[in-house]
């Protein structure tokens, strides 16, 4: 299967460059914060295609601090990051430059890429509610999760960790601070125990019963359904569903993976092509598949456990005006007294 993935985005690959004319350094360097194995397949499919190197550069923690000590002279070209606020950090902090590109406009809906062209989302991770796999919930507004008829039975992680701060921000964004404000101290009035854990304890604790409802990752499910933390988080999780959660009259919130260009790129051409390539159809399908995130591209195939999660639509909401709103969440977070 691999094999005929690679074929597929080989021939992709090649009409792209045929109709472009276009040619690029035969070597560009990836920095990336996802693990060099998990990014190692569709860069292999994207060498194949094109004959062009990528160098793996992995870069767990303080990627601004790296590139920043590197200056003008960084050998980086592209730089993955996960996570909204890595994200950020990287274009407000002048470490990333505008893509111009025709294709990835085309490709990546305007709401998940950066309004001033300076990264684009390639998969998204929807943050939804999770039930037991047989509960009477089958869907429901993150407005809701204040209501008292979940008093004592909501569990979530620690509220300023990245994924909830970027929760808390596109709620901002959508209510104002006022209706925030409430919110905020409806979910804490609403939890089984103080926050704590991940979100896969979240997952085993609605498992367990110890909770009615949790606020979680699909990654975070689809990755225990697999197997890969062993056999008792794969029951737990098969034992949960994820729920459609959506803001009302809106999407459902998603945190992203994501890509730009370095600011001192020493190949940017050849940046640019691996960019436009990963948005192709067949490497949207290898690249997510990976941490089974969902593809931006509407078209690709998803990994099987994650189809079977179903569909969740991306909030409409510019995921960039969400990164605005970051600083202003965490301190309301912060008011709300949730470590308290």
């Amino acid at each position: 299967m691999r094999r005929k993935a690679i074929a597929i985005v080989f021939a992709l690959a090649s009409a792209c460059l045929s109709t472009t004319g276009a040619s690029w350094s035969e070597e560009i360097t990836l920095y990336s914060t996802r693990e060099a194995a998990l990014v190692a397949p569709v860069v292999a499919a994207f060498t194949e295609a094109s004959g062009t190197e990528v160098n793996i550069v992995f870069v767990e923690d303080s990627l601004v601090k790296r590139l920043a000590s590197e200056g003008e002279a960084s050998p980086a070209d592209v730089l993955l990051t996960i996570g909204l606020d890595k994200t950020t950090q990287l274009a407000t902090g002048g470490r990333t430059q505008a893509i111009t590109s025709p294709r990835l406009e085309q490709a990546v809906p305007a709401n998940l890429r950066d309004g001033s062209s300076q990264w684009i989302a390639l998969a998204i991770r929807p943050r939804v509610v999770m039930s037991r796999k047989y509960s009477v919930i089958t869907a429901i507004d993150y407005e809701d999760l204040a209501g008292s008829q979940w008093r004592g039975k909501l569990c979530m992680r620690s509220l300023l960790h990245q994924n909830n701060v970027a929760l808390v921000a596109a709620y901002l964004a959508h209510h104002g601070e006022a209706e925030t404000e409430a919110w905020l101290a409806g979910l804490k009035a609403n939890l089984a125990h103080k926050p704590d854990g991940k979100d896969n304890d979240v997952i085993r604790e609605v498992a367990q019963g110890t909770c009615e409802i949790g606020i979680g990752n699909t990654v975070a499910l689809a990755q225990l359904r697999d197997g890969r933390e062993g056999a008792d988080w794969r029951a737990w999780s098969t034992a949960v569903k994820a729920v459609p959660t959506t803001f009302k009259g809106g999407g459902t919130h998603v945190n992203l993976t994501a890509a730009a260009i370095a600011k001192h790129a020493p190949h940017i051409a050849g940046a640019q092509k691996f960019l436009e390539f990963l948005v192709t159809p067949a490497a949207q399908r290898i690249f997510a598949a990976a941490e089974l995130e969902y593809p931006v591209l509407a078209s690709a195939e998803r990994a099987p456990i994650v189809a079977k999660m179903g569909s969740f639509t991306a909030d409409a909401l510019p995921i960039d005006e969400i990164g605005r709103t970051q600083r202003a969440a965490i301190a309301l977070i912060r008011k709300a007294g949730f470590d308290e």
